[in-house]
């Protein structure tokens, strides 16, 4: 293993560019280093390659070298021309559907419609067979697979065929008729890491799996070998797949869109005959006003249609040439990474919470005790310490903010995410008809059960100090000492909201989008909500409405409204001096004050509020290019959540008013500090942002989520919907500084499985002005009919 200082130094002088980011997604892309792109630049710049189908010195030369990493890559893993031929594709997705399309699954299936036509083809009948914990890619090889019997192998069903080995068949123990089946299955498991044995590659070939059918029939193996050849060693010289499948940017992170299909010499090569589409290049001969042509004779002239990306194949000399240089033997980078992931199962295994339930869940097939069986992956999920799963998207999140990569979701592993994480094919097919789950979407829990997982994958790269910051990272944040008291849905009837007093506490008003509140104890509504409330926003130099999400340190900006002067004073909370910014609250057009529209949620007309306030942004924020811009309207309106057009939402996320209340901010206050974290409640209240503030002696915490109708003083008010929230609430509203705490206490109290605080509110009467003032009475009209 690297020395601290050694990998310290490596990662200084080839990955600068990290800039102390913790990078933990190997498995779904190396790094490319910046010595591997430095060499690309500079044979490219040195030297003129042209169109290897060309003629002329720069299309031999290409074309000769392309020949020579054809080879370089052969003996990467240990083998030659004379046993292996190399096809580029696509990537390994490419080379296994170029499998599928060409295999000929019955001996006598040329391509062009020849089929066994022996009495007893029957008998002969070929079958694609494939292990559940396989590449999505491999599944879709099935719907090329013609006539053929499907057998998707589960992990102990796989041993019990191919290490026990019943059959001893050869290819050529079988009748000339005989038909042709394929075995799929990965060298790696990409979802947990698993090694299965290359031994399997031998005893399939020997028929082992004919046990499982009713037929007889010869064996193919095609071994993919993505995620293993990016920290282990692939021997040919030993093992001998027919097929071989792999993506040049797992190995080394550049070239990207480039893979390769090995392809054994002999009897792999002439199995693939069903190819059927020709492209440039690929035949000796083609007639346009005939149906006729013949493919070339040379296996990778053949199934390269068109010409081959030969620029990226020039990349992938270097790349291996920086591989080798950087990472070593393939063999020691496979110890290393197996020690590091070994290294935090082993501390995710024995963390516990402080009532002594686990922290994490962690799934593997095997118990990290040998390296021939594991490789440098951990899957796992988090748990709270009520035993309930945190959504991977919330564990992303939260090392995201650390500058930690990862990857979260199936991986492209169906078969593996179903079996570790339990779920039935109905549970699956509901999910998705029912709830409207699909891969690669933002929906992590279903009815509390995870839809996938986290996945921390290890490159020759890495280091112990990663394995110490994900897991550190982890724990600070999601170890509990004790679980969190759930609370009770409380169902209170009309008659006891009438004798309640409930009554308006605070009110507050944020004139510019995602920048401070302004506190006031009475204020006008408008017909689009609060007098001034979102009427300017931050524009970036690109003309995009800026949030907290991109500049945490908006919230900084306070803003004073004068009504009576008729200005808005602004505040860098920031700057001891306390330099003042003052704008006029109706903003005409004149000199540098233009018009124009901006990006904010659609199209907004608004008008530029002038050089001078944005200068002073930009030097407060530190962001050149800033812009303060008064909006006027939107064109077209909002469109509301049922599709209409709402002409009375002006800047405001959903609806005119977010209301919360003051028993829900005491109990969410009160679980933060049971979590070992000291916030006020005022810190906590203003990381909601709500405008108006309910308090009552008899409230419950989280009633107002039941509300459905309310009037404040005079004016009536009707629920749009609860309100979602995101990571904004983590960020300090005084300071700018991020703590994960809010949000990760609120998420473990999802209502109808939201995480929520707070409730929208549109106006039911006239869009007459009117005021409303703190100690006014508040009266609930209406409950929600599932409450």
């Amino acid at each position: 293993m690297f020395s601290k200082i050694e990998a310290s130094e490596l990662m200084r002088n080839e990955f600068d560019r990290l800039k102390g980011v913790c990078y933990l997604d190997h498995a779904g892309s190396a790094l490319y280093a910046d010595s591997q792109i430095n060499n690309v630049m500079k044979d490219l710049k040195t030297h003129l390659y042209g169109n290897p189908h060309s003629s002329g010195k720069p299309s031999s030369a290409c074309g000769e070298l392309i020949n020579s990493i054809r080879f370089k890559i052969l003996k990467h893993f240990n083998t030659d021309p004379e046993k292996y031929s190399v096809v580029f594709t696509s990537g390994a997705t490419g080379a296994l559907k170029t499998i599928a399309e060409c295999f000929a699954w019955n001996d006598r299936d040329d391509g062009h419609g020849t089929k066994n036509s022996s009495k007893d083809s029957r008998s002969w009948d070929s079958t694609f067979a494939y292990t559940a914990d396989n590449h999505t890619s491999v599944l879709g090889m099935r719907e090329l697979a013609p006539r053929t019997n499907i057998l998707c192998l589960a992990r102990d069903k796989a041993y019990k065929a191919l290490d026990k080995g019943l059959s001893s068949s050869r290819h050529n123990d079988y009748p000339a008729d005989s038909g042709n089946s394929l075995f799929a299955y990965p060298a790696q498991s990409n979802f947990a890491g698993t090694k299965y044995p290359l031994e399997w590659i031998e005893t399939c070939q020997n028929g082992a799996l004919n046990q499982y059918t009713d037929n007889r029939t010869k064996w193919y193996v095609v071994l993919d070998a993505s995620t293993y050849v990016c920290t282990n060693h692939l021997d040919l010289g030993k093992y001998s797949p027919d097929f071989v499948v792999l993506s040049f940017y797992k190995m080394f992170g550049y070239p990207t869109g480039l893979g390769a299909l090995l392809v054994r010499n002999g009897i792999g090569a002439a199995v693939l005959r069903r190819k059927k589409y020709f492209g440039g290049g690929t035949v000796e001969v083609a007639l346009a006003r005939d149906r006729h042509h013949v493919f070339r004779k040379k296996l990778h002239e053949r199934l390269e249609d068109g010409t081959i990306d030969f620029l990226s194949v020039i990349a992938v000399g270097h790349g291996l040439d920086s591989l080798h240089r950087l990472a070593g033997p393939m063999r020691s980078v496979a110890g290393r990474t197996y020690r590091l992931a070994t290294d935090l199962y082993r501390r995710m295994c024995g963390a516990r919470h402080g009532n002594g339930t686990p922290v994490f869940r962690v799934y593997a097939d095997t118990a990290y005790r040998c390296e021939d069986e594991q490789g440098g992956i951990v899957n796992f999920n988090v748990l709270r310490a009520n035993g309930d799963h945190v959504g991977y998207n919330e564990v992303k999140n939260v090392v995201s903010a650390r500058n930690i990569v990862i990857r979260v979701g199936c991986f492209c592993n169906p078969g593996a995410c179903q079996t570790h994480l339990e779920h039935t094919n109905q549970d699956l097919k509901r999910n998705q008809q029912v709830v409207g789950h699909i891969c690669g979407d933002h929906i992590d829990l279903i009815d509390g059960r995870p839809t996938g997982s986290v996945r921390a994958s290890f490159g020759y790269q890495s280091t112990t100090l990663d394995v110490d910051k994900l897991y550190d990272t982890l724990i600070e944040h999601f170890w509990q000492n004790c679980p969190v008291t759930p609370v009770n849905r409380q169902l209170i009837s009309m008659d006891a909201y009438n004798k309640m007093d409930l009554r308006v506490k605070r009110i507050f008003v944020y004139p510019i989008k995602s920048c401070g509140a302004f506190e006031t104890n009475e204020w006008q509504l408008e017909s689009y909500g609060f007098l001034y409330d979102r009427n300017w926003v931050v524009v970036s130099d690109t003309g995009v409405c800026m949030t907290q999400l991109e500049e945490p340190k908006l919230c900084l900006i306070r803003p004073y409204v004068d009504l009576q002067k008729g200005t808005m004073s602004l505040l860098y909370a920031e700057n001891q001096e306390e330099v003042l910014m003052t704008v006029p609250l109706d903003t005409v057009c004149s000199g540098d004050k233009k018009k124009g529209k901006i990006c904010w949620g659609g199209s907004v007309e608004g008008i530029d509020c002038g050089d001078e306030v944005a200068t002073w942004l930009s030097l407060n924020l530190d962001r050149p290019g800033l812009r303060l811009v008064r909006c006027t309207g939107r064109n077209p309106p909002k469109v509301n959540k049922y599709g209409k057009l709402d002409a009375k939402v002006l800047g405001s996320n959903q609806c005119q008013y977010l209301l919360t209340t003051d028993s829900t901010l005491k109990w969410l206050h009160q679980e933060i500090e049971n979590n070992l974290t000291e916030m006020s409640e005022d810190s906590v209240l203003f990381r909601f942002r709500g405008n108006i503030v309910v308090s009552g002696d008899d409230l419950p915490p989280r009633a107002e989520l039941t509300w459905r109708k309310m009037v404040i003083g005079d004016v009536a008010f009707q629920t749009d919907s609860v309100c979602e929230r995101c990571k904004i609430v983590n960020i300090d509203q005084d300071t700018s500084e991020s703590h994960y705490k809010p949000l990760s206490v609120l998420a473990q109290h999802k209502w109808n499985g939201k995480t929520v605080y707070g409730i929208y509110l549109g106006r039911e009467d006239t869009d007459a002005p009117c005021n409303i003032r703190v100690g006014q009475r508040c009266v609930v009209t209406g409950l929600v009919e599932d409450q």
